[in-house]
């Protein structure tokens, strides 16, 4: 063996090297289609998961208005014969959204969205029906803003 090797042993050991760098970069272009598929799978789950609590929170948001729309409607004197025949259950359930006033606050805004300012919202939301303070309700429609569900008008509309 000598110890300068030949031109053909140094363009042998040469192309074995670029043999080497092509299946890397192989291997890191699969890697990097890959791991695009998987954030591109991510993106679509986190946005299904953000439609789902919206649509879960419009649910309850609903129920309990009309839970407290039957309440309303019947007199003071029958209202506790109601609450006394309503089962274990539904007492529950009426307990425990009355209790998440934000999901329910949160629905009806996204449900006057399309048609009412925010200043209207305000106005029904908080002045008439008496769901959450002022400062909740700007909390909430801030909230909405940076999940980028709404996209509310601060100005009044013009009918």
């Amino acid at each position: 063996m000598w110890l300068i090797p030949t031109k053909k042993e140094v363009k042998k050991e040469f192309e074995k090297i670029k043999e080497d760098f092509k299946d890397n970069t192989d291997y890191h272009a699969r890697i990097m289609k890959d791991y695009e598929a998987c954030m591109s799978m991510l993106k679509e789950l986190k946005e299904d998961v953000e439609k789902d609590a919206l649509k879960i929170a419009t649910l309850e948001g609903a129920y309990y208005v009309l839970a407290n729309k039957s309440q309303v409607s019947v007199s003071p004197k029958s209202q506790g014969s109601l609450k006394q025949s309503q089962s274990n259950i539904e007492t529950k359930l009426i307990q425990r959204i009355r209790n998440n006033k934000k999901s329910l606050v949160m629905a009806e805004i996204m449900k006057l969205t399309p048609s009412y300012s925010v200043i209207e919202m305000f106005e029904k939301i908080v002045r008439q029906q008496g769901l959450c303070s002022k400062a909740s309700f700007y909390r909430y429609i801030e909230s909405l803003k940076s999940q980028k569900l709404s996209e509310t008008e601060t100005k009044v509309r013009l009918k």
